[in-house]
């Protein structure tokens, strides 16, 4: 929007703010009232689970785990495969994580008439985030790929195959661009969580 130096009004800045004041109220009730309608819809969920009720998803598909805050603005689908999302969990905002493919190679027959029934079992891989993994903003995952344990992946980055315990990838395709620790740090890492009650 563009204004000029003596505008808006004193009077209209006023109205303008009550009005936006209004607006976010009901647009957090409403964020609320979806978010409360749609987390009994994903296939399992665990406990302190935080997700954007405005996000995409293929709720029947999604498990997730403890202590998950799957970010703003993500999209996850799957449609006979599954994304299975472990404890502790953190993405970033604007995540993508795509369980299954269309199939692609039926002579005869255009790409949107080839229907789920047609489907291999290689066409719908899903997608599987073990525990204590971060997955930074604007993350593609695609099928079949596994998140190791313990691993980041740097923002922007494209998943594209499996991603190893306390690893660092980033790119496009996705590389190991170094270890989050070195195996003693990990070892003490485990020892401690695995002296956590109820968060092992």
């Amino acid at each position: 929007m563009r204004f000029r130096r003596n505008e808006p009004s004193p009077a209209v800045e006023v109205a303008a703010r009550l009005a936006d004041r209004v607006l976010t109220t009901a647009g957090r009730a409403r964020r609320a009232v979806r978010g409360y309608a749609t987390v009994g819809r994903f296939a399992a969920r665990g406990d302190s689970f935080t997700f954007d009720p405005d996000g995409i998803y293929s709720y029947e598909s999604i498990r997730v785990g403890d202590h998950v805050n799957l970010g703003t603005a993500p999209t996850i689908l799957a449609t006979r495969a599954s994304v299975v999302i472990g404890n502790h969990v953190l993405f970033g905002p604007g995540v993508t994580i795509r369980g299954g493919n269309p199939r692609f190679d039926v002579v005869g027959r255009y790409i949107d008439e080839v229907t789920d029934d047609m489907k291999r079992p290689e066409d719908d891989r899903g997608v599987v985030i073990e525990d204590d993994v971060w997955v930074g903003g604007n993350v593609r995952i695609l099928h079949g790929v596994t998140v190791g344990r313990g691993s980041v992946i740097g923002a922007s980055a494209v998943v594209t195959r499996d991603v190893p315990p306390y690893s660092i990838v980033a790119g496009n395709p996705a590389r190991v661009v170094r270890e989050r620790w070195q195996p003693d740090n990990i070892a003490a890492h485990e020892a401690l969580l695995s002296g956590q009650p109820g968060d092992a």
